[in-house]
């Protein structure tokens, strides 16, 4: 399957000191994936100024996970953030883009916080993904992934 890099997103990068954008050839890095979203889900505030240009509140966008994170780091807390983190992800589910959301919160090292987000596609069957309306982000996602060209330098 052929990619058109031009297509998607820029593909957001977290970084300890926020979010960069990678550029390769003066062009960034675009993620037709699921990525982005899952990390704007994540870190847009409820009370985005975004959200007025949204009647439908279905569609408006923000969550307590990015507040949950800035607590001192106990057990409490990492269910907290890890709760957070999967009623973030949770219009996935609505939307039928994924069967299955769950997210995972751990403290590796005294100073960190670690939170995974594990996405599952709606149905095993590429011909019924392909039909479904968000199909074409999961291939993308999983023929060709931003991360993969990040790294990899294609």
């Amino acid at each position: 399957m052929a990619f058109d890099y031009t297509q998607g997103d820029p593909k957001i990068i977290i970084t300890e000191d926020g979010s960069n954008i990678e550029f390769q050839g003066g062009q960034p890095v675009m993620d037709q994936g699921l990525e982005n979203a899952a990390f704007i889900s994540w870190f847009t505030q409820r009370g985005w100024w975004g959200n007025d240009l949204f009647q439908d509140p279905n569609q408006q966008v923000g969550s307590d996970f990015e507040t949950s994170c800035r607590q001192a780091i106990t057990i409490s807390a990492l269910q907290q953030i890890q709760n957070a983190a999967q009623r973030a992800l949770k219009w996935m589910l609505e939307t039928k883009l994924a069967s299955k959301v769950v997210a995972l919160a751990r403290n590796p090292a005294s100073d960190r916080i670690e939170v995974a987000g594990l996405i599952e596609p709606p149905g095993r069957d590429l011909t019924v993904l392909l039909a479904e309306k968000n199909g074409a982000n999961w291939v993308a996602q999983k023929e060709n992934p931003a991360y993969k060209r990040i790294t990899d330098g294609n």
